[in-house]
């Protein structure tokens, strides 16, 4: 078990058990012994305490750290700004076989998840669709270790997969993949919303979000099938979503962008005037 030592004044001992423990991490705090007095008329020496504090990594926290370290060194350049081929051929010849090399499941299987993600948002960025579809394809052999099916990300992918499909025009393919996202998402959003109930929070309003993006492209994908009237339906069904739950404006703007280019492509008045009148969200 990897382990690194620091000293910290004593009078910072709770804060740092706390900090510790919190961070599920084993700490021992032992107490350094203090110098004995010395006798110096009336004065006294002040004293100089410390504390010594051992944090100790399981193996799985120390190989996720290693390896942390080798993909953020990538993680960095795609934060600046567009993807490069610097980017994928790093991930390539750094990230990934690190990962490989790993001998423990979670940590290996995450950096593996994460480089083939980058990699494939990278080449979808530059409209290499097949290629971004093989990357998002790779990713579901890690998924289910890290981070987990019950993960957003995993519904995510199915969606990503599916953006690449559309942009090699693989209409049947994409509507496969939606659908599977979406059915993915309905767990995920049950149990959202029983932890909002129990922690006030929003989590299944980020779910719905997400799963009314996968509607709108699903509804994309129909009108392009030819299916004007499920297309219809669908788009309609993601406003619904969108409007009722009251979700960011991204997700609502996003519907709606796609359900304006439906209608004013279906050649039906009433539904272009209808969806004329639906503005940006309040």
């Amino acid at each position: 078990m990897a382990h690194f030592r620091y000293r910290y004044p004593a009078t910072k001992v709770s804060v740092l058990t706390f900090t510790a423990l919190s961070m599920g991490s084993m700490a021992a705090i032992p107490q350094t012994p203090s110098p004995p007095a010395q006798s110096s008329g009336s004065s006294i020496p002040p004293r100089h305490d410390s504390v010594e504090v051992v944090v100790r990594l399981s193996p799985d926290e120390a190989e996720d750290g290693k390896l942390n370290d080798v993909y953020e060194s990538v993680a960095q350049l795609q934060r600046k700004g567009s993807c490069t081929p610097e980017i994928i051929r790093r991930c390539e010849s750094e990230v990934i076989p690190a990962a490989e090399k790993s001998s423990l499941n979670v940590p290996g299987n995450k950096f593996l998840f994460l480089a083939n993600r980058d990699i494939g948002n990278c080449y979808a960025a530059q409209q290499r669709f097949v290629e971004a579809e093989a990357s998002f394809q790779k990713i579901l052999q890690y998924a289910p270790v890290w981070p987990g099916t019950s993960d957003s990300a995993y519904p995510i992918n199915f969606r990503q997969i599916a953006t690449a499909q559309m942009g090699q025009q693989q209409w049947a393919a994409a509507e496969q993949s939606l659908l599977k996202s979406i059915a993915l998402f309905e767990p995920q959003i049950a149990a959202g919303e029983k932890s909002d109930a129990e922690l006030h929070s929003q989590v299944s309003l980020n779910y719905r979000g997400s799963q009314s993006r996968s509607y709108a492209l699903l509804a994309f994908v129909y009108f392009r099938e030819g299916r004007v009237e499920d297309a219809l339906g669908t788009v309609e069904n993601a406003y619904d979503e969108v409007t009722k739950y009251n979700l960011a404006s991204q997700f609502r703007t996003e519907v709606e962008n796609i359900g304006k280019s439906i209608a004013n492509a279906s050649e039906n008045t009433a539904t272009q005037k209808l969806w004329s009148q639906r503005g940006p969200a309040k």
